[in-house]
């Protein structure tokens, strides 16, 4: 017997089973019920691989916290849009910028929406992680098909930090196989990366870090976001630090 617990989950649209009844010119037929949708969405949202820590990035709270830096909003503009035209998009994005300037919270956010309101499949990767996965193949713990495979077939792809960390010469073929065969599929991809082709004294390129032929396919595939401003992080911690001083 079913509990009022139980009943306060049941949708009262379709009674739980999904389907409705509607009559069309006269016609009875099933449709599909709404809750049916929702639940869709909320199992891709799940499947998509999103942290913890990133679960909550939205559009809406992104923060322009820095008033003297353009690229906040600008990068903001530019992602909604992206968003906006989704499917109707020829490339997807390369979010580049600085350690802490949002890069992340802004690729999320576009994902989350898109899940959330087009239910559309997605995935996130971590490269520092996707790497360590692929380096534990070596000793034959699984396959490095296996671990490329869902985010080669995945609609939109979202792989964070890319560039993070060095990588040998057969693990980098393997991310170029993984980006190229998103190019050739036409498959639209965000990609962020704390490197650009103008680095700092002393600092690498994005090239150097994931090899020219994967930057060549990088931007054939997006259009490049830039983040300038500085570490919203730090400027967080050191205000709470100040505010605790006090």
């Amino acid at each position: 017997m079913m509990n009022d617990a139980d009943n306060s989950k049941v949708c009262p649209k379709c009674g739980g089973t999904g389907w409705v009844l509607v009559v069309e010119d006269g016609i009875e037929m099933v449709r599909p019920c709404v809750c049916a949708g929702h639940e869709r969405k909320k199992r891709l949202l799940a499947a998509a691989g999103i942290p913890a820590r990133y679960r909550h990035c939205s559009l809406e709270n992104f923060e322009i916290w820095n008033p003297n830096d353009p690229t906040l909003n600008r990068s903001r503009k530019i992602v909604q849009e992206f968003v906006d035209l989704y499917p109707n998009v020829e490339k997807g994005l390369l979010i580049m910028g600085p350690v802490g300037t949002g890069k992340t919270h802004l690729a999320v956010a576009a994902l989350r929406e898109l899940i959330a309101s087009r239910g559309i499949p997605g995935r996130f990767a971590d490269f520092t992680s996707l790497v360590l996965e692929i380096q534990m193949t070596f000793g034959g713990s699984g396959s490095s098909r296996d671990i490329l495979r869902p985010l080669i077939e995945a609609e939109l792809l979202v792989l964070d930090e890319l560039g993070a960390g060095k990588v040998t010469p057969w693990v980098m073929d393997l991310l170029y196989y993984l980006v190229n065969t998103r190019y050739l599929q036409g498959r639209i991809s965000i990609f962020t990366t704390n490197f650009t082709d103008t680095p700092g004294v002393g600092s690498e390129a994005l090239a150097d870090r994931v090899s020219a032929r994967i930057r060549s396919r990088l931007y054939e595939m997006c259009r490049r976001v830039e983040l300038r401003g500085g570490d919203y992080r730090r400027e967080r911690l050191a205000h709470a630090a100040e505010r605790g001083g006090r």
